[in-house]
């Protein structure tokens, strides 16, 4: 029976001129739904299947918590392949999720209009016979990536939070805890090949020095215009013996300008020891007057360093809350087991709904005073912290030395070989009543921010893609060559808009305008 269905619904690919764009001729979803039950029972879930709502509840965001026609989740390349030919053969709009990360509905995620593909079982996780390389399928976390590899003496240039997903850091780049000392994940060659799923079902091989070289290229950063990734191969490094803090600093007058100077002290000056690492968060909540200053520290070595930019986060310059600056032994893979579920049902961050927004700023003290004291102040005018539930605001500011812009060069974003920083704003909260609230008040304070950073010329046009919201113009960033390189390669890939007009989700490359990038912004003079 089922293959009768099938086999009716496939010649629609071939009558007449192309399906696409014409939304009037997208199919009902339920009738490929049904199709996929009949074919794959067991990994396909229908609304009142067990399993159906823990498939649509993984997004970090709960208002990316959508109802999917079904729920497909293939077990490797041929079962993806068979539902994307079966997906474009009928005009069937659909999603794909990775690990849930980017909080935008929609994203990754699809309603009733559509089939959610899951990665849930597409879970390889394989250290090669030589161990120098490393396979993994978009269905693990980092934390499960870290735990395999444990004992092995080595790590893989990956994203830095154990509950973020592996194909959507990847595809956007994905700065690292590594990234100092190698760039961002996907640059360089780290990733050897990638396993994909093209748009007209074709399982492929893609290299660097492969026919689809072309398409190697644009999925260092492209995001996921271009195909479906089942594996990312993975050049190994050696990990030495990794050291952790993870610092709270007291409250006090002097803490923001220590911290402040701290932080631009390391990402002018990081150069020194690439295998140094922070990542610091300022945060506000309920009954904040001033933000909270923390900052988790790692170090790819045995001993802490005694000199240099790094040691004004540990040595008592910064004076933080019950010792916690104080540099232990703490593997990744122990990491990971603490902090893998957070966003899992039961988890501290689970259920929240999420907006991210990233600014992007020349690594001087002005900017990032413009972007610490609007954005501070104008959480403490709304009083917004004390009057909606959940809610929580910070400034992650990722500290990009000129040594990490250096060797992210070559891929499809126009990274300033200079230091920066790309600050993500992330704002959680737990009712639906409080969205627009929120939503404005991202919006009002950035007019605020970008236009004070504009008038001293301290942006940088680069938005990195992982942490962008919805409205942030990511390709504009990365210059007129590079859009155009990588539109002709979508066209060439996927002529029909496959994984554009059938799977809309995310930022796609389709239709951006850029004007010429200034050699300014070329070279960050």
């Amino acid at each position: 029976m089922h293959s009768l269905l099938l086999s009716a619904l496939l010649p629609l690919a071939s009558a007449g001129a192309s399906l696409f764009p014409r939304a009037a001729n997208f199919t009902d979803p339920g009738t490929v739904c049904n199709l996929l039950k009949q074919q794959f029972a067991n990994i396909t879930y229908l609304p009142s299947d067990p399993g159906y709502e823990a498939e649509t509840q993984v997004a970090w965001d709960a208002s990316s918590w959508q109802t999917p026609a079904c729920v497909f989740a293939p077990r490797n390349a041929n079962d993806l392949s068979r539902a994307v030919t079966l997906f474009s053969n009928t005009s069937t709009l659909f999603a794909m999720r990775g690990g849930g990360h980017m909080p935008i509905p929609g994203a990754a995620t699809i309603n009733s209009t559509g089939v959610q593909i899951s990665s849930s079982n597409l879970k390889t996780l394989e250290l090669s016979e030589d161990k120098q390389t490393m396979s993994i399928g978009p269905g693990p976390r980092w934390g499960d990536v870290f735990q395999y590899m444990d004992g092995t003496n080595l790590t893989i240039i990956g994203g830095r939070l154990p509950p973020v997903g592996v194909p959507g850091l990847l595809l956007g780049g994905g700065i690292s805890y590594f990234s100092n000392a190698h760039g961002l994940a996907s640059s360089e060659g780290k990733i050897k090949a990638y396993e994909c799923v093209l748009a007209n079902g074709t399982i492929a091989l893609v290299t660097a020095s492969s026919a689809y070289s072309d398409l190697y290229w644009a999925l260092q950063g492209g995001g996921n215009s271009f195909a479906l990734v089942t594996r990312f191969d993975l050049q190994t490094f050696p990990l030495e013996s990794a050291l952790r803090a993870e610092a709270t600093f007291v409250d006090a007058p002097e803490t923001k300008d220590l911290y402040l100077d701290a932080l631009l002290d390391m990402t002018l000056t990081g150069d020194v020891d690439t295998r140094a690492a922070v990542i610091p968060v300022a945060r506000w909540g309920p009954g904040s007057t001033v933000p909270s200053y923390e900052t988790t520290l790692l170090y790819n070595g045995t001993e802490a360093p005694s000199t240099g930019p790094f040691t004004a986060f540990y040595n008592g310059a910064l004076e933080s809350v019950n010792a916690s600056s104080t540099m232990k032994p703490l593997s990744l893979a122990a990491y990971a087991k603490v902090l893998g579920p957070a966003f899992a049902a039961g988890g501290p961050g689970f259920g929240f709904r999420q907006r991210f927004r990233v600014v992007s700023t020349k690594a001087t003290r002005e900017a990032m005073d413009i972007v610490h004291d609007t954005w501070f102040a104008k959480l403490q005018s709304t009083d917004m912290a004390n009057r909606i539930p959940g809610f929580f605001a910070g400034l992650a500011y990722n500290s990009v030395t000129r040594t990490f812009a250096e060797r992210s060069q070559g891929m499809p974003m126009a990274i300033a070989p200079i230091a920066q920083f790309w600050v993500e704003e992330a704002v959680s909260w737990s009712d639906a009543a409080d969205d627009a609230e929120v939503e404005q008040f991202i919006k009002d304070v950035n007019v605020e921010i970008e236009t004070l950073l504009g008038e001293k010329d301290l942006s940088l046009p680069y938005v990195y893609l992982n942490d962008a919201n919805k409205d942030q113009p990511v390709f504009e960033g990365y210059g007129k060559e590079n859009v155009e390189r990588l539109q002709g390669i979508r066209e060439k890939y996927d002529p029909e808009g496959v994984f554009t007009v059938l799977m809309p989700g995310g930022f796609k490359v389709a239709g951006v305008e850029v004007e010429d990038v200034g050699e300014d912004c070329e070279e960050g003079i």
